[in-house]
């Protein structure tokens, strides 16, 4: 029985979803260390990821005193892949200039990995979307990069903003490349607990 939900996470556009789908939650930011020595293949980093960013909350909560048995702890981490490649938030404009050029005119993944958390109930999978990008100009890239949008954004741009006009074609779950995998989180809600989103909106 889900009483509370927790998103681990203080990505605005995760928690922008979560209030799309009417889902009352509290958030609670992970400070999981992301490093990862170890080689993993993209399902299996942001799968791993999710899984840790979840466990650190659960150990916040655990360590206030929390009762988790009935709390549902949701985490989640996304990343971009280009030929094999992560590629990650840009470290600066120069960085988003050079990202949108080698994205531009192709493919790329956006993969992310979902955790939910119930009391020493665990699920962990992961979602995988495919973005053809059309021929960028350097004009555009440029204009873009000026507008700020691109920072803090995986393969540095928002799909759901301006970058939306950079996307020819999309090959799976549209809001998994906002950050959050809205088909996938309904499927696990519903073979892992028996509920779905219309339930637990009654909150």
């Amino acid at each position: 029985m889900i009483e509370k939900i927790i998103l681990a996470s203080s990505s605005p556009r995760r928690k922008e979803i979560l209030q799309m789908l009417k889902i009352p939650f509290e958030v609670i930011p992970s400070d999981a260390d992301e490093d990862i020595e170890t080689e993993l293949d993209a399902g299996e980093y942001v799968c791993f990821l999710s899984h840790r960013k979840g466990e650190d909350v659960a150990n916040k909560l655990i360590a206030r005193g929390a009762d988790i048995s009935k709390t549902l702890i949701i985490s989640c981490d996304t990343i971009v892949c280009y030929d094999g490649m992560v590629i990650g938030k840009p470290l600066d404009d120069a960085h988003a200039l050079l990202t949108l050029g080698v994205l531009s005119e192709s493919w790329h993944s956006v993969y992310s990995g979902l955790t939910l958390r119930l009391g020493t109930k665990i699920y962990t999978d992961f979602a995988r979307t495919d973005v053809k990008f059309r021929e960028i100009s350097e004009k555009e890239i440029k204009q873009y990069v000026e507008t700020g949008e691109p920072r803090g954004k995986a393969g540095s741009y928002a799909i759901q903003m301006l970058g939306s006009s950079f996307a020819e074609r999309i090959e799976g779950d549209f809001y998994n490349i906002v950050g959050f995998p809205v088909a996938l989180f309904t499927r696990m809600l519903k073979v892992y607990f028996g509920t779905d989103i219309f339930d637990i909106a009654e909150l």
